[in-house]
C-alpha cells in the first residue's frame, strides 16, 4: 500500500472514460500500446468504446541489436494481436512502414495517419507526446507527424499524449527504466490527468507478458532483475496530457 501512494500523484484530475466511444491507439511498435496505456485501452473497452489499434512498423528491429530480422515482424504481429484480445481491442490495423527508419518516411507516417484516422473516425486519440516519452526516434516522428494532422485536418478529435507524473518518472530514470531528460530532446508532457484502472490492471499484466519477443527490451536496468508485472501491479492509474485544442503545443519553427 505505501509503494502505491507513493507512486500516486492524487493532486492530478480524474477523468470518465465512459464519455468516449470510439478510441484509436496510435502507436510505432507493437507494445507500446500496452506498455504505456494498457490498463485505459481495457477501461474504454469495458466501458463499451469501440478500441482500435492502429501500429505503424512491423517491429523487425524490436531485439536487443535493433538489427532487421524479418521473421520477428510474424512474431509480434502474433503477440500483437494476442494482446489486443486480451485488452479488448476490436481491431489491429498493420502499417507496414519500416522500424527504426520513420524519421526518413514522415510522408508516409502522415499519408497513413491521415487516411487512417479518416476511416475510424475516432473521439479520442491516444499516442506518444513530443519528446517521444523516451526519445525514441520512430515515437517521436509518429507523436510529430499526428499531432499537426490533428491540428490541421482533425482538430476536433481530443489528442492524449501518454505522460508520467514527476515522481513516478523520477523513480523510473533512477532504476534505468527510463532515459533521463538529458537524452531527451523536448519536454515530456505533463499529466493533465489520470484513469483510474483498479481491476484493467489484470488484462495489462496479461498482454504484457504475450510480448515475450520483446522481454529483453521491455526490462532495462533493474528492470530485468525482477518480473515486469511487479512493479505494474502497483499502478493504479495511467496518466495523459491533453493535447487538444486549446493545448496543442505549438508548432516547432524552421530552421531550429
Amino acid at each position: 500500500m505505501a509503494a502505491v501512494l507513493l507512486i500516486t500523484d492524487r493532486s492530478i484530475p480524474l477523468r470518465d472514460p465512459r464519455r468516449f466511444k470510439n478510441v484509436l491507439a496510435v502507436f510505432p511498435h507493437a507494445d507500446d500500446e500496452t506498455v504505456h496505456c494498457g490498463g485505459s485501452l481495457a477501461r474504454f473497452a469495458e466501458a463499451g468504446a469501440r478500441v482500435t489499434l492502429l501500429l505503424l512498423t512491423g517491429g523487425e528491429r524490436g531485439n536487443p541489436e535493433g538489427t532487421i530480422d524479418p521473421a520477428l515482424k510474424a512474431v509480434r504481429r502474433r503477440e500483437s494481436e494476442q494482446a489486443a484480445a486480451i485488452l479488448g481491442v476490436a481491431r489491429v490495423i498493420q502499417e507496414d512502414l519500416a522500424d527504426g527508419q520513420l524519421q526518413r518516411q514522415t510522408e508516409a507516417v502522415a499519408s497513413a495517419l491521415s487516411r487512417r484516422i479518416a476511416e475510424v473516425d475516432p473521439d479520442l486519440i491516444l499516442s506518444y507526446d513530443l519528446a517521444g516519452f523516451d526519445g525514441h526516434e520512430d515515437h517521436v516522428v509518429c507523436s510529430q507527424a499526428l499531432t499537426e494532422l490533428c491540428r490541421t485536418q482533425f482538430p476536433t478529435v481530443p489528442l492524449w499524449y501518454v505522460a508520467l507524473p514527476a515522481r513516478l518518472l523520477r523513480l523510473l530514470v533512477r532504476v534505468g527504466q527510463v532515459a533521463d531528460d538529458s537524452r531527451v530532446t523536448q519536454p515530456r508532457a505533463t499529466p493533465t490527468h489520470r484513469l483510474f484502472i483498479g481491476s484493467a490492471i489484470v488484462p495489462k499484466i496479461r498482454a504484457w507478458s504475450v510480448y515475450r519477443s520483446q522481454r529483453g527490451s521491455i526490462g532495462k536496468g533493474l528492470g530485468r532483475l525482477i518480473p515486469a508485472w511487479l512493479p505494474v501491479s502497483l499502478l493504479q492509474f495511467e496518466y495523459f496530457a491533453d493535447a487538444s485544442p486549446p493545448h496543442y503545443p505549438p508548432p516547432e519553427r524552421k530552421g531550429q
